[in-house]
């Protein structure tokens, strides 16, 4: 009979905080009591491949005032629980690093984790990067059913005039500024023609000229707009203090018994969605062989917090399908790789056009491309892969880990002993606007 795991994710489902018994039982976590503003710790030790950037002091409104409304930043869920601890959500745990992390909050994570960065500035004549803190995608979430243009893009339209004014944004014209979005950039890139009344949820944030030069980190960048888009990790459950807690973890995923050939977590799509034929083609899969493990989540809406099946269904598995679903990027890929199982995609727009900051250049050393010749051929195709270059492919995701994992704000890479989402990030922004500041031209320097 084949096995098969169904989650009804309901609508403001409620997350089980005692779970992950079997995926942290071996680590030795300190414990730690999280507050909603990291607090500053400084460090004398700064990566020397990391440039001082210079954090600016927004006016509240651009990011903290906007979780004092956090019941109301989002129209399908309650955010409270996922905007705490800085954005990591509600742990599982008092004394562990697991949290409830939900998707979109890439942003608090990354500004919790700048405040106490060793590379931080306070002297702004001294930075060579300077960092916009905008909470860009609770303001999104918080204007989705907006239905007046101009108020929905109120708060876009003050920022800009607010960073506009400063000399250091003026000296360079944003080149060496950046701001992070926990949101796809379809969120921020309306479309001109759109009239007022029409369906969409999207704001005009990334559409204002006074923009168009700053690099904007996201989770999801279009990669026909803009040279100025760089993809970051979404977010996972995982945010370790201490360097013993990657490496035994890494030791965990790597011993996990992984007894189906691959697995699916996630949902179907409707007729005429753009990513039907796909998740249809997986889940029909799926469900006719015994190779599959299958975890279907009914409502996506609080998937996220079914934490303990969607990790221990992707440890289980050799390969992990990545099909595309309302976007062409999943978080489900940086779950995977945290699980040390192989992702497979559908589509060069779901990870290899997306995140070349993260990934190996050699797609092959790391996953798998599934084409549309082969849509229907799955297991076919993953079962002749020889057993020796599938251990191949999953020692190098797991060796991965480190640099998708988002670690916790009071947290140092010096001292952890290797470099997470933000420091991969900081180093190739200390690249870019090195090259522009040295006199070569911003394209040189922009995304490949």
């Amino acid at each position: 009979m084949n096995e098969k795991v169904l989650i009804l994710c309901i609508l403001f489902s409620v997350a089980t905080y005692s779970i992950f018994p079997y995926y942290t039982s071996d680590l030795d976590l300190p414990s730690y009591s999280g507050t909603q503003k990291a607090p500053e710790i400084q460090s004398t030790q700064c990566d020397p491949d990391i440039a001082p950037f210079y954090i600016y002091d927004l006016p509240h409104r651009f990011n903290e005032a906007l979780l004092s409304n956090c019941s109301n930043l989002d129209p399908w869920r309650d955010m409270c629980p996922y905007v705490e601890n800085n954005g990591m959500g509600q742990p599982f745990n008092k004394s562990s690093s697991w949290y409830n992390t939900f998707q979109f909050t890439a942003d608090l994570i990354f500004h919790a984790r700048a405040i106490n960065h060793p590379c931080r500035t306070h002297d702004r004549s001294s930075a060579l990067m300077f960092y916009i803190p905008f909470y860009a995608s609770l303001y999104a979430s918080s204007v989705f059913n907006e239905i007046n243009l101009t108020r929905r893009d109120a708060m876009a339209m003050d920022l800009v005039d607010h960073i506009s004014k400063f000399p250091s944004f003026q000296r360079f014209g944003g080149e060496d500024h950046f701001l992070v979005s926990g949101l796809m950039a379809w969120d921020f890139l309306r479309s001109p023609n759109l009239k007022e009344g029409k369906s969409s949820r999207s704001n005009n944030l990334l559409n204002l000229p006074q923009l168009s030069n700053i690099s904007i980190l996201i989770i999801e960048r279009f990669p026909y707009h803009g040279d100025n888009h760089f993809g970051i990790p979404y977010p996972s459950y995982f945010h370790p203090q201490v360097k013993a807690e990657i490496t035994t973890w890494q030791e965990e995923v790597r011993r996990s018994k992984r007894t189906h050939l691959f697995s699916f977590v996630g949902g179907a799509r409707s007729k005429g969605h753009g990513a039907e034929k796909y998740r249809s083609a997986v889940i029909s899969q799926c469900n006719s062989t015994e190779s599959c493990l299958l975890v279907l989540c009914k409502y996506w809406t609080s998937a996220w917090d079914a934490a303990d099946e969607i990790l221990g269904a992707m440890k289980r598995a050799h390969f992990c399908l990545q099909p595309p679903g309302d976007t062409s990027t999943r978080r489900s890929i940086f779950d995977s790789i945290l699980a040390g199982c192989v992702p497979v995609f559908f589509t060069d727009l779901t990870a290899y056009s997306q995140y070349a900051w993260y990934i190996p250049e050699r797609r092959e050393d790391w996953s798998v491309l599934i084409g549309p010749d082969q849509l229907n051929r799955i297991e076919d195709v993953l079962s002749q892969i020889p057993e020796k270059e599938v251990e191949r492919m999953r020692e190098v995701v797991i060796g991965m880990i480190p640099q998708v994992t988002y670690m916790h704000p009071n947290a140092y890479s010096t001292e952890i002993g290797f470099r997470d989402a933000i420091d991969i990030a900081l180093v190739e922004l200390t690249k870019r606007v090195r090259q522009i500041k040295g006199g070569t031209s911003a394209a040189s320097a922009n995304y490949t």
